[in-house]
């Protein structure tokens, strides 16, 4: 067997060994509309529940439930809930996901906007970590004094060639420079569309799977055939696991070299290569070079007065910055302290007595903006 056969095989086998990853793409309806009967939904505490040729209407003065038997065979990440409600009102949506028990479930609220119209939510399942589409029951809690007709519900899921796509492109999607990256990497992660794809490092952890899946499950197949061959004495498929193994581990390497190497090339982009006024440092943006050019404002004094539009990671750099002169909060003691450093602060003028003005109320002495940065961004020292 060759090297070659060796690897396509693990990799047919992988995908047994991780369910889903290329799997075609569906869409399940529940439609309600122009329906004689509508099988599977249970209610429980609901005033009013009729099916009518609009869809299912539903009318309660308590909280109560409706809850259908469900039995999707594909991926979801995409959940519409199609409805007209004259009143608006608010609920839950829940799922009982593979293994919990009876009365347990997950749930994530939901509201519907009162109108006399068809109206549609959608649910970005993709972002919501405990949802599972293989889960038995799915259902609504809603609330008392809430009147709708509900139409229709959907559950669609990527197509198999966004399937193979996207987990291709973002196995090479480099993250920034941030400051966990100082103990620990991603590493290579999988998206399936292009909106998981365009919201991958905008939250942590990141909704996405990882790679490690597909490769363990490469090694773990190629292990398998290792001692399956043995039984027929064939020496050389060790040699090629261990090949195989070789060629992971730099595929990884070269992929988390890339994204260490991408780290440099934006420094030299951002900050190495541009004057003073340009520079961006990483996720500080223009902050970094901006402490640099007002510390020399601080020299010679005990305190300052700092103000930003946010405190991490601006109020430990200015520190840094300016040592040993310690910044002092708007909520601090400010008296008798004669320079303010203002970053990212439009909200923040002088006005024409030349003192600092914030929600139209005065917040220093006299003074004058002795360096201005960038808009939001100036130092001011007060006059003698």
């Amino acid at each position: 067997m060759t090297i070659r056969s060796l690897f396509i095989t693990a990799l047919t086998a992988s995908s047994l060994m991780v369910p889903g990853i290329c799997s075609a793409g569906q869409t399940t309806t529940w439609s309600m509309m122009n329906q004689d009967t509508v099988e599977g939904w249970n209610t429980n505490n609901l005033t009013s529940v009729n099916l009518i040729p609009q869809g299912l209407a539903i009318s309660t003065q308590t909280d109560g439930q409706l809850v259908r038997v469900s039995e999707i065979l594909h991926n979801v990440d995409k959940i519409g809930i199609t409805y007209i409600s004259p009143t608006g009102g608010g609920g839950l949506f829940f799922w009982r996901a593979p293994g919990m028990e009876e009365d347990q479930v997950f749930q994530i609220p939901i509201a519907f906007k009162k109108g006399t119209t068809q109206q549609k939510i959608i649910l970005d399942m993709g972002q919501v970590d405990k949802w599972d589409a293989r889960s038995d029951r799915i259902g609504f809690i809603i609330e008392a004094g809430t009147q709708l007709v509900l139409q229709e519900m959907s559950f669609s899921g990527p197509g198999i060639l966004d399937r193979i796509v996207f987990p291709l492109k973002t196995f090479f999607t480099l993250d920034a420079m941030r400051a966990y990256s100082i103990n620990f990497l991603w590493g290579p992660l999988m998206t399936y569309s292009q909106e998981q794809l365009d919201q991958l490092f905008k939250t942590f952890p990141p909704s996405a799977d990882s790679w490690n899946g597909v490769f363990y499950s490469i090694l773990a197949a190629g292990l398998l055939l290792v001692f399956l061959m043995k039984k027929f004495r064939r020496r050389d498929i060790t040699v090629a696991f261990f090949l195989l193994f070789g060629m992971l581990w730099v595929v990884y390497d070269l992929r988390m070299g890339a994204e260490v190497i991408s780290f440099a090339k934006k420094d030299i982009q951002t900050w190495w290569s541009k004057p003073i006024e340009l520079k961006d440092f990483r996720d500080r943006n223009s902050f970094t070079a901006f402490a640099l050019t007002a510390a020399p404002f601080t020299e010679g004094k005990d305190n300052y007065v700092f103000i930003a539009s946010h405190g991490w990671p601006f109020w430990g750099s200015i520190k840094y910055e300016a040592y040993p002169a310690l910044p002092i909060g708007l909520e601090g003691d400010t008296e008798g302290i004669d320079t303010w450093i203002i970053y990212n602060r439009n909200d923040i003028k002088p006005n024409k007595e030349g003192r600092l003005v914030l929600n139209g109320k005065s917040i220093s002495p006299p003074g004058d903006i002795m360096m201005q940065f960038e808009p939001g961004a100036f130092v001011f020292v007060t006059r003698p």
